[in-house]
């Protein structure tokens, strides 16, 4: 065969190769789970619809535990293993126990937890509740016998150890779409500061990054997506002295929002501090609709803003040059990393 008639048979094969895998490759990487906290770029036509914030790398959302106003019903336990080890962790497999009523079935997913003994609150001295760390997942693989199963670990978080309780897995997105709290909930209640009441692993000492709890849910107004100012009183040597407003100490991103209780991340704290600090909830609508006003929007729509707050933020920062002189809470914001919510 002559050298040209190999090229032109060389090319022609190849093009054949290419069309034949070039669907299963696009396939292939399209494949996978869909991400809901996959972050966006930022070009001026991505992320038309809600966008959050992304706290993927500020905190592990399947571990966060949450505070209980009553103990915890466990589902179950683990009841055995295959290891001689004292302490269980990812990759392990397990035997779990449940207790009876409850319908379960091989690939279901449960959290294993531990509760803390009942907590006073840091203010009152009231009895306030229970902290539930989470400590790792399985996955149930077959039934052995009635209500016993062969299980896997499947994610570890702290070590875990036979007897140790479970309930079922709930899974929470990472990516964090901002909202409003119910005001008039809000103020008929508590005013507009709440006490952060414990932290995660019931740490002392909480700052930036630092999982903590407030004993304020869904029926005090409190949503995921909030924003609060953690704020302080400041310190005088005059306590005749009219009373000086109180300090921003740093800034809390709602991650879940319970009945009576609510969990939060630290975004950011200038410095450490400890259960019983008061948090304040920020009105980013209105803040965000003063600042429209300043530059140059004389009438914004108000469904933007609360359907849409960080995308009204983003389309400002480009539209305005100089960049705009933002207040601090909204400043902040600007520059986290975004996720498209679903």
């Amino acid at each position: 065969m002559r050298k040209k008639d190999r090229i032109v048979t060389l090319l022609i094969a190849t093009g054949v190769l290419f069309f034949v895998l070039g669907p299963f490759t696009d396939a292939g990487a399209q494949s996978g789970p869909k991400n809901e906290a996959a972050p966006i770029a930022g070009t001026d036509d991505v992320a038309q619809g809600p966008i959050g914030i992304d706290v993927s790398e500020l905190t592990d959302v399947e571990a966060l535990g949450f505070l209980s106003p009553e103990e915890v019903s466990p589902w179950g336990r683990l009841f055995a293993d295959e290891t001689e080890r004292l302490l269980l962790a990812e990759g392990d497999t397990v035997y779990v126990a449940f207790d009876k009523g409850h319908n379960v079935k091989p690939g279901d997913l449960f959290t294993v937890y531990k509760s803390s003994r009942e907590l006073d609150h840091p203010l009152t001295g009231r009895d306030l509740g229970y902290v539930v760390s989470f400590l790792g997942r399985v996955v149930l693989k077959r039934e052995v016998k009635p209500d016993l199963y062969k299980a896997k670990i499947v994610e570890s978080y702290s070590p875990m150890r036979v007897g140790d309780t479970l309930f079922p897995f709930t899974w929470i997105s990472p990516c964090v779409q901002l909202s409003a709290p119910e005001w008039k909930k809000l103020k008929e209640r508590d005013g507009f500061k709440l006490p952060v009441v414990a932290s995660k692993d019931l740490k002392e000492i909480m700052g930036q990054f630092s999982v903590v709890y407030m004993n304020h849910g869904l029926k005090h107004g409190i949503r995921r997506g909030n924003f609060f100012e953690i704020v302080t009183k400041p310190e005088t040597d005059r306590p005749k002295e009219p009373a000086l407003p109180d300090q921003a100490l740093g800034y809390l991103l709602v991650l879940e929002s319970r009945p009576s209780t609510s969990t939060g991340i630290v975004i950011t704290a200038r410095r450490e501090f400890s259960s019983g600090a008061m948090v304040k909830a920020i009105d980013l609508n209105r803040e965000l609709r003063n600042i429209l006003i300043h530059y140059g929007d004389v009438d914004p729509k108000s469904s933007d803003i609360e359907d849409n707050p960080l995308q009204v933020l983003k389309r400002l920062e480009r539209k305005t040059d100089p960049k705009p002189d933002l207040p601090e809470a909204l400043r902040l914001l600007a520059t986290m990393r975004k996720c498209q919510t679903q």
